[in-house]
């Protein structure tokens, strides 16, 4: 009994690693996460997840460690919750509709989508890092607050953080935030991954948000949206496979590491350059969908 639950130790510095990488960036930590579950865990002779398994899961984990990071944002004031609130509206009912479906694509079909989804996000990050970041401490201008948008509309907003920094930025409500949104979310109720991915970048390129606001925004919607996915993806699995189909002894290590990997990435959000990151996780994902396809095709052909 106890090796059945050592089986998966190595679970808890891996998560704490891509917890904190996560709330560094912005991005989903199951965008590592679930990949790690499917492809490495044949290369290191553990029990296999099956591909819903790794889905449900690795949202379940990262709920956990964005809610951890959602405190540290919260602690040093950086969250725009009016904001997160519109976007909200779009994420939830969006991710449980494909948390469904996601449940019911056959596993082999699903890594191949998933090898080319993330082989797309490889490609959208690589275009929409350069400049991403270059003025973390954006001041609205007069002529940027007239020149309100042809769709939606535009609120001037002023936030003061913990250390007394003050970011005075708009936040525009407009039909591409909510499309972009919306993508994410159906991404990550797929594979797991996708709303930071697409929201991050959004709201500091085109909705010209300081990184640190988007960060905070950015956590704040993930954690609120993958609870709602996690919470499909589980409540499915058991009624098709029982209670046995949720590996608890990968949760007790998968959780604490997420909860550790949150705070310290929290911690040291704005320290490392925010472009190099996302072009090393365009490379990462990148060889991850590729990695994913590649194994399809051998399952494929055996």
């Amino acid at each position: 009994m106890e090796a059945h639950w050592m089986v998966y130790w190595f679970m808890l510095p891996a998560c704490i690693v891509i917890a904190a990488t996560a709330m560094a960036t912005g991005i989903s930590g199951t965008a590592m996460l679930t990949p790690f579950l499917i492809l490495a865990f044949p290369l290191l002779s553990v029990p296999l997840l099956t591909t819903g398994q790794a889905i449900g899961m690795a949202l379940f984990t990262e709920f956990f460690g964005f809610i951890s990071g959602v405190i540290g944002y919260h602690q040093k004031k950086l969250i725009d919750y009016r904001a997160a609130k519109k976007l909200l509206m779009v994420s939830i009912p969006t991710i449980i509709i494909f948390s469904l479906v996601s449940q019911y694509v056959p596993g082999l079909l699903m890594k191949i989508i998933y090898g080319i989804m993330m082989l797309g996000l490889a490609i959208y990050l690589g275009i929409s890092a350069p400049g991403t970041v270059r003025n973390p401490k954006i001041k609205v201008l007069p002529e940027m607050v007239k020149r309100a948008p042809k769709q939606g509309t535009c609120e001037e907003r002023v936030l003061t953080a913990s250390d007394g920094k003050k970011y005075q930025y708009e936040f525009c409500d407009q039909m591409s935030g909510k499309l972009m949104t919306g993508i994410g979310a159906a991404m990550e109720g797929l594979i797991s991954v996708g709303l930071g991915e697409f929201e991050m970048p959004h709201l500091v390129k085109q909705c010209k948000i300081p990184v640190a606001i988007s960060a905070g925004i950015s956590v704040f919607v993930i954690a609120v949206t993958v609870l709602a996915g996690s919470m499909t993806a589980i409540a499915t699995l058991i009624k098709n496979e029982g209670v046995h189909s949720i590996p608890w002894n990968l949760i007790v290590y998968t959780i604490p590491g997420a909860v550790i990997g949150g705070q310290i990435g929290s911690r040291y959000q704005g320290r490392l350059s925010s472009e190099t990151m996302e072009r090393f996780i365009s490379v990462l994902f990148f060889f991850i969908g590729i990695a994913f396809l590649f194994t399809s095709l051998q399952a494929i052909r055996h």
